[in-house]
């Protein structure tokens, strides 16, 4: 394996492969650099990537370079024969994540992109609870809330989704199935994001989500509840879940009336709190460690991992459709 680093992503994937002792690290560049070249310096850089990949006869290269890069980098490392981990965003629009998809389908390799919240366990936990048709009913909708403080000044619509809240829109794809439609309005100024959405999936949940990327945020928050016919669950912050569930038979009493008897059962599940992870703990919440090893199983298995290439489209679609809502 080799990493391509930019930022802090770099070191919490090596640190997640070093934590999960399941994959050698090879080597490790950084862009740019005299020995492999941006991919945007057109031959050179395929040149650059492809002599590395052939040298160190690498199964799979993880990608995390600057976002206008990274889509051409990822084609690079296809052409040269490697399975691509990259991070998010794969491409700026819906058109270049086709583009890299079709690339990945030509040259027969794996790309999975690192949107680790589908690997979450809480979010992993709130699937199952939500499967469950007997006891949780039918999936009837859902209320997300996603909010930090802005990085930047220069942060923007288009970068606050596309680089943050883009997780959460693939999250909803993931529980709910595609979007069909999305309504709404922005209120953004300048670097203080605000975005109030409506969505329809072709399942037929429906759902709103609220982000915002504003200074009273300094403290991230993220929520996430689902209501079923016979159940509820929510989600806070990655670390705690609340579930309420009817009882299946034969379980509890029976009485007459539910109010002459203890029915109700609502659990609550969290997190351990304990220094034994030794740091690691928030590789595992968030969901890199899930996410690394899911990768690795699909490159060893020759499996299409969860947020391939192809899946990556219509998560960049939907962000292209927000982004087309009106500004007030």
């Amino acid at each position: 394996m080799r990493e391509r680093p930019r930022g802090r992503d770099h070191a919490v994937h090596t640190q997640t492969a070093a934590e999960l002792d399941e994959v050698r690290v090879e080597a490790r560049h950084s862009a740019p650099s005299p020995e492999l070249p941006r991919a945007t310096d057109g031959e050179q850089g395929g040149r650059g990537v492809e002599q590395r990949i052939a040298q160190d006869a690498l199964d799979a290269v993880f990608v995390s370079v600057a976002p206008e890069d990274q889509a051409a980098v990822t084609e690079d490392c296809l052409r040269a024969g490697a399975h691509v981990f990259v991070e998010e965003p794969l491409g700026l629009d819906e058109a270049d994540a086709r583009r890299v998809a079709a690339t990945a389908e030509r040259h027969g390799r794996q790309v999975m992109v690192g949107f680790m919240k589908r690997h979450a366990p809480l979010y992993r936990r709130l699937a199952e609870l939500a499967a469950d048709e007997e006891r949780f009913g039918r999936v009837v909708s859902f209320h997300g809330f996603f909010a930090f403080a802005p990085w930047a000044d220069t942060l923007r619509d288009d970068t606050y989704l596309k680089f943050g809240a883009v997780h959460i829109l693939d999250l909803i794809r993931g529980l709910f199935g595609e979007v069909a439609e999305v309504t709404g309005f922005r209120n953004s100024r300048d670097a203080d994001i605000s975005m109030a959405l409506t969505l329809r999936c072709a399942s037929g949940v429906v759902g709103n989500l609220t982000l915002a990327g504003v200074p009273a945020w300094s403290r991230e928050q993220e929520e996430l509840t689902v209501t079923g016919t016979r159940g509820f669950v929510r989600a806070d912050n990655l670390t705690a879940l609340v579930h309420r569930q009817v009882p299946g038979a034969g379980e509890g009493p029976e009485p007459a009336e539910a109010w002459q008897g203890l029915t109700e059962q609502t659990v609550l599940t969290l997190s351990v709190n304990s220094p034994a992870s030794g740091g690691s703990q928030d590789l595992y919440l968030r969901g890199f460690a899930g996410e690394v090893s899911h990768f690795l199983d699909a490159v060893r298995l020759g499996t299409v991992p969860v947020g391939s290439a192809r899946d990556n489209v219509a998560t960049m679609a939907l962000c292209d459709a927000v982004l087309d809502l009106p500004r007030i």
